[in-house]
């Protein structure tokens, strides 16, 4: 794979404020085998803040990403947007987490792929059921599918499994 577009170059940039856009598409997600995104149009606005020994990414990304309704499984476009910081300073890598970034001396730039792909992924509603949503995505369930789920939907009780019966009285017995 060639070198990713997703780098910030930071080694020759003055003290102070610098921006950054970026362009995130399906392709993107590609190189995340993780990824339930399979398209998405999001725009990005990094904000470099350099500072004698470290440097503050701001992140600000807005945009649509497709998703699968959790009811119908109908694709959406879901809106996503968010804000995150990223602190970047020079030093022992093995000290880098979720809000640090620590890079080896010498090193004049950063590669942001992996932050961005989880500052998206996390921007991602839990439940996805556009149709239920209040500020409507104009988007209704399929009608068809939630028929067939309601046919193959079973009101009764469970059958107790004796296996927990048993584990219960252990417990109990042991106390």
């Amino acid at each position: 794979m060639g070198k990713s577009q997703y780098v910030i170059q930071f080694g020759g940039l003055p003290m102070g404020e610098h921006q950054f856009e970026f362009e995130v598409s399906e392709k993107f997600f590609e190189q995340f085998d993780d990824s339930e995104i399979t398209k998405a149009n999001i725009k990005v606005d990094v904000t470099v803040i350099k500072q004698n020994s470290l440097l503050q990414f701001l992140f600000d990304f807005e945009g649509t990403v497709n998703l699968s309704c959790d009811r119908c499984l109908i694709d959406y476009d879901c809106p996503i947007s968010g804000h995150e910081k990223l602190i970047v300073k020079h030093g022992n890598p093995e000290e880098s987490n979720d809000e640090l970034l620590v890079l080896h001396e010498g090193l004049d730039e950063a590669e942001i792929s992996q932050y961005l792909f989880e500052y998206i992924e996390l921007s991602i509603p839990s439940r996805k059921v556009p149709c239920e949503e209040e500020d409507d995505l104009g988007v209704t369930c399929d009608e068809e599918t939630l028929k067939k789920f309601n046919e193959l939907k079973i009101d009764e009780e469970p059958t107790p499994n004796e296996n927990w019966d048993k584990l219960k009285n252990i417990k109990f017995n042991n106390n």
